[in-house]
């Protein structure tokens, strides 16, 4: 998503449906609010400067 955009219910309805999720029940409503909030939770992750970070290249679970 642009910096400062938020998501659209239109855009919600669209990949809602996409993937086969119903929202015209009682709760779409709620689900809609909750996405809003999760992705704006997520915009602290962009004042993260990792310029100078290697990514990683393999996964090693604890205790594995």
């Amino acid at each position: 998503m642009p910096e400062n955009s938020r998501l659209s219910k239109d855009a919600f309805l669209f990949m809602a449906a996409s993937a086969g999720i119903d929202v015209s029940g009682e709760h779409g409503e709620d689900l809609f609010a909750i996405v809003q909030a999760t992705l704006a939770g997520l915009d602290s992750l962009k004042d993260i400067d990792v310029t100078d970070t290697e990514p990683d290249m393999s996964f090693a679970p604890e205790g594995a």
